[in-house]
């Protein structure tokens, strides 16, 4: 039982590391936008939650982002576009099949 504990507590320490981390990690990216793109406190955040989602996958789609945030499809496709011009993303593929990848 106490390997079990031992175990357990180590991951729940990982988690809490990693989310630490994640947090530090989009208070940055936030800070960094406001600052370098002169942009509004709340569409920086919104900007550094989509960057963050972006670590965690390959590619990201226009999609992808309306489903996990809640945007509308226009939304969503503004963000990806301002993004895009600060450097922080890059485009690849056409209209319809556009995805993203974080630099």
């Amino acid at each position: 039982m106490k390997i079990f504990r031992y175990f357990k507590c180590r991951h729940l320490k990982w988690d809490i590391d990693q989310f630490a981390k994640s947090m530090t990690e989009k208070w940055l990216i936030k800070l960094i936008l406001q600052r370098k793109c002169s942009i509004k406190p709340a569409l920086a955040k919104k900007l550094a939650d989509i960057l963050t989602f972006a670590d965690e996958r390959q590619e990201i789609t226009t999609e992808a982002i309306t489903k996990q945030f809640n945007l509308t499809q226009t939304t969503a496709k503004r963000y990806l576009r301002q993004l895009t011009e600060f450097g922080y993303i890059e485009a690849q593929g056409g209209n319809k099949n556009r995805t993203y990848k974080k630099k």
